[in-house]
């Protein structure tokens, strides 16, 4: 049962934004270095199994072991999670940090669309307003006259559909596994996944490059760690507004990286997808996967 505190949601929420934003930071200067994408991905999944792997064992008996019914599930969710990470590095390799990452937050607007495919579970008139509001967002941001066939772009949109699938995925484990063992089971599988790729683009890295690529596994971890958090003490829709934020932690870097550029149609397209994304999921029937049957069911 959620225990409601607000206090508590928005520090670990601004946390949560700062470490994704500074976890971007992080990425786009490793690849900057020379770093492929394979290995950014590859080492952020194997530092945060070696961070994790001692705790995750530990508490395995409190779980049920290792066992699952729902290993398609697991995979489906391994696969999304990848995909959405290779498009967030390859995005934050062309954009800035802004651009990439917004993008990348967009995944809410996704989530419905999913479920409907998914589940056929249909929309209320505020999930199409908010869609509509959100999407207009990214449209500006994308700048019909300039992004709108940009690659990169267009790429750092699939990374939060990608993730709308990997949430999904998850809503829907929750109901037969822990917390814990999806992460097991998540960590176990990417890893050998991401080692595919990474044979054929393997560069060895440099004393400097070693370290970023440990840094960014461990801030990966924080950042999960710290949303978490931030989803136990305040309802879905109030932990994704304040997510927001990360937009600013953002600029910020940006400006540092010298890579800060922001005009009146981009700031507009921000203020749509905020404002798209909240109506989406505030609504008192969220669109989102069935919940389990016991749930406690919340008061009108």
């Amino acid at each position: 049962m959620r225990a409601n505190n607000i206090k508590l949601a928005i520090l670990y929420s601004l946390l949560a934004a700062f470490f994704y934003a500074f976890l971007g930071t992080l990425i786009k200067i490793t690849e900057k270095s020379g770093a492929t994408n394979e290995m950014i991905v590859f080492f952020r999944q194997t530092v945060g199994l070696i961070t994790l792997s001692p705790f995750l064992m530990n508490d395995h008996k409190k779980f049920g072991g290792f066992k699952t019914d729902k290993l398609h599930l697991h995979i489906l969710r391994v696969v999304a999670s990848l995909s959405s990470m290779y498009c967030l590095v390859f995005a934050l390799r062309y954009l800035p940090l802004v651009d990439a990452l917004l993008l990348t937050y967009t995944r809410p607007l996704f989530i419905p669309i999913v479920v409907f495919i998914w589940f056929r579970k249909k929309w209320k008139k505020t999930t199409w307003l908010g869609l509509i509001v959100g999407f207009l967002g990214v449209t500006l941001i994308l700048k019909p006259d300039k992004k709108m066939f940009d690659i990169a772009a267009l790429i750092g949109l699939a990374s939060a559909m990608f993730g709308a699938v990997a949430f999904t995925c998850i809503r829907r484990l929750t109901k037969t596994d822990s917390a814990n063992k999806i992460l097991l089971y998540y960590l176990g599988f990417s890893i050998p996944i991401a080692a595919v790729p990474l044979i054929s683009n393997w560069n060895t890295p440099s004393p400097k490059e070693w370290i970023l690529l440990c840094v960014i596994g461990i801030c990966g971890m924080i950042y999960q760690m710290t949303l978490t958090r931030a989803y136990q003490f305040a309802k879905a829709f109030k932990v994704a507004s304040m997510l927001y934020s990360t937009i600013f932690f953002a600029a910020g870097f940006d400006y540092w990286l010298g890579d800060f550029s922001m005009d009146l149609i981009g700031l507009v397209g921000i203020v749509l997808v905020i404002v798209g994304t909240v109506i989406t999921i505030k609504q008192g029937d969220t669109p989102f996967p069935p919940e389990t049957p016991n749930k406690r069911k919340k008061k009108s």
